[in-house]
């Protein structure tokens, strides 16, 4: 059990990552679409398209950032290391 709580952690470690990322470009595409519509470039579409992107984006950062959190706490409880500190809300920066 250790040892795929283990794996599980790393693996959302991971997914942090990646989600951290795909919010960044998601973020910028959203930008360069809301620009290309404000000086009329763009279309209505694209900048929706963008923005749904971004909202999924940022979704995908929040359960990523859950599941660590959750996976963390499950490998310290097979530990035997979880205590009521380990339980206390932290703030994790969702940029």
């Amino acid at each position: 059990d250790v040892w795929n709580s283990y794996h599980s952690l790393q693996t959302n470690i991971q997914n942090v990552g990646n989600t951290a990322t795909l919010k960044q470009i998601a973020q910028r595409s959203f930008d360069v679409a809301r620009h290309r519509y404000a000086v009329g470039v763009g279309n209505i579409l694209e900048l929706l398209a963008a923005q749904k992107s971004l909202s999924e984006a940022k979704q995908q950062r929040i359960q990523a950032l859950t599941d660590w959190r959750a996976s963390r706490l499950q490998l310290a409880a097979k530990m035997g290391r979880l205590d009521a500190g380990d339980l206390r809300m932290e703030r994790i920066p969702l940029q």
